[in-house]
């Protein structure tokens, strides 16, 4: 049995998708591979017809696109084995994504073209260059239906990796990052996701 099951589930009249935890011990790791799977069931897609795959529709590659700090080193690292660019995180940070100051708060989100389209993009193809090590807000967005404690645990991951970038930028340090998923979620969302 998974660690955490995913399974299609009817949301708003459509067939969609739905999470539940099933091991206190339930990693990052363990949810972006549930995640994964959602790609074998047979749902709704907003943008594609039918369970067309992805390749090829830019839809969820504009707009605000969020990093975390495993994202940032991921991109990195990937952009040194297609291109042989070797950099610092600090500088790959400067030179490819947007650090704003939002309130009392950072946003450092992985900057855009244009049109508003991540500049990872080929606009020939609306293919992804660095598709392997694209972000975790990429490898978890489906343009389907899922219910609400799905799209909360979404919301905690992709938070929490945001917060240990913004720290990094802040003091130049690498944090402890969190690995549990239990440790991320409020107990109203642990109590929901593990079907209690």
């Amino acid at each position: 049995m998974a660690i955490i099951e995913v399974r299609p589930w009817r949301v708003n009249g459509k067939v969609g998708y739905d999470l539940v935890v099933t091991s206190p011990l339930a990693t990052i790791g363990d949810y972006v591979r549930a995640m994964g799977r959602i790609e074998n069931l047979d749902i709704y897609r907003s943008y594609r017809s039918g369970r067309g795959d992805c390749r090829g529709c830019p839809h969820c590659c504009g707009g605000r696109l969020p990093l975390t700090l495993r994202d940032a080193l991921g991109l990195r690292d990937g952009l040194q084995i297609l291109t042989g660019k070797q950099l610092k995180l600090r500088d790959f940070i400067t030179e490819y994504c947007t650090v704003q100051t939002m309130g009392p708060t950072l946003d450092i989100t992985l900057r855009t073209d244009g049109e508003g389209y991540c500049i990872f993009l080929s606009p020939a193809d609306h293919l992804c260059r660095l598709y392997p090590y694209r972000p975790l807000i990429c490898r978890t967005f489906y343009c389907c239906p899922a219910t609400r404690r799905a799209l909360k645990l979404r919301s905690a991951v992709v938070n929490a990796g945001e917060d240990e970038l913004v720290y990094f930028w802040q003091t130049g340090k690498l944090p402890v990052p969190r690995t549990y998923l239990k440790s991320l979620c409020s107990p109203a969302l642990w109590q929901a996701l593990r079907g209690r």
